[in-house]
């Protein structure tokens, strides 16, 4: 019997290791890699990852650079996700945030996104769930909102 709890507790501490929570609208970006420290609290269902780091599951992640490498944050499914309010350091030509600079994704949700460029009208991308996506050099870095597919 001492035995089936240990492992019972083991499953357990697994568990909660594994479990990834979103935070509320009012948490603040940390410094990672080669972001800035920032004051701005990020978008609510928004996570900063660290350069390079797997995707978690039941997230959409956005990677600034091929490779899933760079400045990269979490968003969780049916957020709507402004990326000018996700910071970043060494976009293209300057820009200070993930917006028009994302080149890798992944989409471990359940849920198909939306990925949007605002600068032209009607050009909406899909990422079906379970998919991801190094960005063609046509599209490459023209994102700048997510949102997600009705059900």
């Amino acid at each position: 019997m001492t035995n089936r709890v240990v492992i019972s507790l083991g499953v357990a501490a697994v568990a909660a290791m594994t479990t990834f929570s979103f935070p509320a609208a009012t948490a603040m970006a940390e410094p990672v890699g080669d972001t800035p420290v920032t004051d701005t609290p990020l978008p609510a269902g928004v996570v900063k990852l660290g350069d390079g780091e797997q995707c978690p599951t039941k997230t959409l992640c956005v990677y600034r650079d091929y490779g899933r490498s760079g400045p990269a944050y979490g968003i969780g499914a049916g957020y709507h996700v402004d990326l000018n309010k996700l910071p970043i350091t060494g976009g293209v030509a300057g820009r200070p945030s993930e917006a028009n600079n994302v080149s890798s994704w992944v989409n471990n949700t359940g849920s198909k996104a939306k990925l949007i460029n605002i600068d032209t009208p009607g050009l909406i991308r899909s990422l079906k769930p379970g998919r991801s996506l190094e960005e063609p050099t046509v599209t490459n870095d023209t994102v700048d909102t997510v949102d997600w597919a009705a059900k």
